[in-house]
């Protein structure tokens, strides 16, 4: 587990300027107890400068912060200035504090603060309410319930944990699309990783929905800030808390609604590296029981998530025996189960061609009926590939692809097009012909616009899949 590794190395990233002249620095430092500032923050002249009796560069150097982090991918980005975006004029990072009591203008000051004061500032105030509006609905793309737009912020307002969380994603992915300067999500991220860090292998179960619901959070923050593929760390944790004790599965909660989201993350992942998922909790699937559309998405991702550890798990002697031929079987049987079972809510209301469309334009009600249909695709197309009794069917496997990406096409629904990003990335090497293949490529240009996704490595690799099916 990275607890002890994350706590003993962790990379300070420097961020300094002016406005909107935001630079960043790294270096490794072994302690990572707190965040430091050039001074105390008083204007014209800090309380240190006083003391000592010399001159205050802090009114022109701006603002420093060092930010703990363990991504490394920051420290290879700031080594290359020359790489980054420039800025689009965003308005100052910190704005609003300069009217707080006594000149404090440190962000260390406002992250230590409780949520309802913090929220006191505008910025922090609009880097809410962003989360709520936009981000919060990532997480309730199969809970009809909608916990994470509705409970998640209201325990945020009692749980510093929680907020920190919200406010590094949220603050993060704001950066990301709109210009604003990144300071704020670092800085509220670091602070929700130490805490974290210090109930990890000890905490309240009452409060493991909030936990889970924060490590889900910080999870989407690690992906928009580098490679997801590399940096993995916090669904190792949300693996902790969901796996910790037994979780009823079937009884809904923010508990529960946290575990769904992690294991849609750890699907993402797996799906885009090709390796097992981490499961975190059991589910019986019982196809003569009744169950909300909601919950019927849900039970296909823990049936797909079965089916990619089924199938990317191959046995050491690379030989296929009973045992693994039963357990194709089942796996079968059970996604049929769960087609047959269907109710008329999950089929297209029309397949009306959308314009421009390359793929077929498949209309669903929800987003959840979206997902689940993508992932049973997904599903499918991966017990095609392993069947051990007969050979590959690529028709059925170019026909399931073409329908994950004319569901995610057709549909304009962020959440979905969030979660299948990792479905895109495992089917999109299937496509075979050049319209299809831009279609795709344009097609997650398009849904980073949004959602800040880092798509430039799954087009890398399709690209490099084409390129040896080509010349196959």
């Amino acid at each position: 587990m990275p607890r002890h590794a994350a706590a003993n190395s962790w990379y300070e990233v420097i961020i300094s300027g002016a406005g909107n002249d935001i630079k960043a620095s790294p270096t490794y430092r072994s302690d990572a107890d707190k965040i430091l500032t050039t001074g105390d923050g008083l204007r014209p002249i800090c309380r240190n400068c006083i003391k000592a009796n010399r001159n205050c560069l802090g009114a022109d150097g701006g603002l420093k912060f060092v930010i703990h982090t363990n991504d490394q991918s920051l420290v290879q980005q700031n080594r290359n200035p020359q790489n980054q975006q420039p800025s689009h004029s965003p308005p100052p990072i910190l704005a609003g504090l300069e009217n707080k009591p006594q000149g404090e203008q440190e962000l260390d000051a406002l992250v230590a603060a409780n949520p309802r004061a913090a929220l006191a500032n505008l910025e922090i105030a609009e880097i809410f309410r962003h989360y709520i509006d936009v981000l919060a609905p990532w997480y309730d793309l199969c809970d009809s319930e909608h916990l994470f737009g509705n409970t998640v912020p209201l325990r945020a307002l009692e749980n510093s944990t929680l907020f920190r969380a919200i406010i590094a994603f949220s603050g993060y992915h704001r950066s990301k699309i709109s210009g604003y300067g990144p300071v704020i999500g670092l800085a509220f991220h670091a602070a929700c990783v130490k805490d974290l860090l210090k109930v990890v292998d000890n905490f309240q179960l009452g409060l493991r929905g909030d936990y889970l619901a924060a490590t889900c959070l910080l999870r989407s923050y690690e992906i928009l800030i580098g490679d997801s593929r590399k940096q993995q760390q916090h669904l190792l944790g949300a693996y902790l808390f969901s796996s910790n004790e037994p979780l009823d599965m079937s009884h809904s909660g923010l508990a529960q609604a946290g575990a769904w989201n992690y294991l849609r993350e750890e699907i993402t992942v797996a799906l885009e590296c090709n390796r097992p998922v981490r499961l975190g909790f059991e589910f019986h699937f019982d196809p003569s029981k009744s169950y909300t559309d909601s919950m019927r998405a849900n039970i296909m991702s823990h049936l797909l998530a079965r089916t990619i550890n089924h199938c990317f798990h191959e046995p050491e002697d690379g030989l296929v025996n009973e045992a693994r031929q039963q357990s194709w079987q089942d796996l079968q049987r059970e996604v049929s189960a769960w087609k047959a079972n269907l109710p008329a809510s999950f089929e297209p209301f029309s397949k009306a061609v959308k314009e421009e469309n390359p793929f077929p334009s498949l209309w669903l009600v929800h987003p959840w009926h979206v997902a689940a249909q993508q992932y049973c695709s997904i599903a499918e197309i991966l017990l095609a590939i392993y069947d051990p009794f007969s050979p590959i069917d690529r028709e059925f496997v170019l026909e399931q692809t073409l329908n994950v990406c004319g569901l995610a096409y057709t549909n304009d629904n962020v959440a979905a097009r969030v979660n299948v990003f990792g479905p895109l990335a495992y089917c999109g090497k299937y496509l075979q012909t050049t319209r299809h293949r831009q279609g795709l490529m344009s097609m997650l240009r398009e849904f980073a616009l949004p959602t800040a996704w880092p798509v430039g490595c799954i087009i890398e690799d399709l690209e490099r899949c084409w390129s040896l099916h080509h010349e196959a």
